[in-house]
């Protein structure tokens, strides 16, 4: 595929982000300069899958959650650095796990939201309010879950990835997700580390997880 399709590709994704979501030009400019990495360092599967991700996460935050605020520059730097620093090293599994697992992490708290059900603290189990970090829910999981399965479906079947890398881009996509949610209870809601924070820490050990068990199987 030519330069020119994925610059056209850069740009309606701008221009969907600017109209829905009134994104400034300036965020607009981070969502390329990340895309540009998973499109040089990991290949067009990667790329795509980034946009399934940005797509998939602004879409459900807009029909679910209008008055969601909008992600800035500082949120995508907490989901996607270190995912771009995986693939820049040359981990591909890596860097996509650390992106499965913020994949999983937003689509989880958005459609935990829904939850009739008060949600529990992962770390003691105690029923919590609404929208307290590390509360999870049983629809939140299932909605990690769902990221999982669409991941393996998108590696597997799409782009005939190995099974094994598949496996443990998609089951530790999961786990970011459930160690994203501990990491807010344990630090952010002490208030010595605020969400983009937890979003890098918990993406970081994501990725670090998928580089174990690659050298150990």
């Amino acid at each position: 595929m030519s330069f020119l399709f994925y610059l056209l590709i850069f740009y309606a994704l701008g221009i969907v982000l600017w109209i829905t979501r009134k994104y400034d030009l300036f965020t607009i400019s981070f969502i390329f300069g990340i895309s540009a990495v998973f499109l040089g360092f990991g290949g067009i599967s990667a790329f795509l899958y980034l946009i399934l991700f940005f797509c998939i996460a602004e879409g459900i935050t807009t029909i679910l959650n209008h008055k969601h605020e909008k992600r800035s520059y500082v949120n995508l730097l907490g989901n996607c650095l270190a995912g771009s620093a995986f693939l820049v090293f040359g981990q591909i599994t890596a860097g996509l796990a650390s992106i499965s697992a913020a994949f999983s992490d937003t689509l989880s708290s958005e459609i935990g939201r829904l939850s009739k059900k008060k949600p529990i603290l992962i770390t003691n189990f105690k029923k919590v309010d609404a929208g307290v970090n590390g509360g999870i829910t049983i629809l939140g999981i299932f909605g990690a879950l769902f990221v999982s399965a669409i991941t393996f479906i998108f590696f597997n079947f799409i782009f005939k990835y190995d099974l094994k890398a598949t496996l443990i881009i998609s089951i530790v996509g999961f786990l970011g997700s459930i160690i994203d949610s501990y990491i807010g209870a344990l630090w952010e809601n002490k208030g010595y580390i605020d969400n983009a924070q937890t979003n890098f820490l918990a993406t970081t050990v994501a990725g670090f997880i998928a580089v174990i068990i690659l050298a150990i199987i």
